[in-house]
């Protein structure tokens, strides 16, 4: 290659847009939600109502927490009542 011509650059490879098929620079090519390789233009924002909300946890859960049996009627079960 001759010095200081502007032809060659380096990582400079060609792809497609997969929507309109123009020849570009793979650096140009974004990928899209959809999956898709597009140009700039062809490039399709994923609309908001296809985003999960967010979830937030209501609590943090207490370590080795049993329910409250104090005022529960305790009935003592034995092998002949089964």
């Amino acid at each position: 290659m001759v010095e200081g011509s502007s032809s060659y650059i380096p990582g400079g490879t060609y792809g497609l847009c997969d929507r309109c098929a123009a020849k570009r620079r793979l650096r140009d090519l974004r990928k899209e939600w959809t999956g898709l390789m597009v140009c700039g233009s062809c490039l399709d924002p994923r609309p908001p109502e296809m985003t999960p909300p967010r979830v937030k946890a209501e609590g943090v859960p207490l370590p080795n927490a049993r329910p409250d049996n104090q005022n529960a009627d305790y009935v003592e079960i034995t092998a002949e009542d089964l």
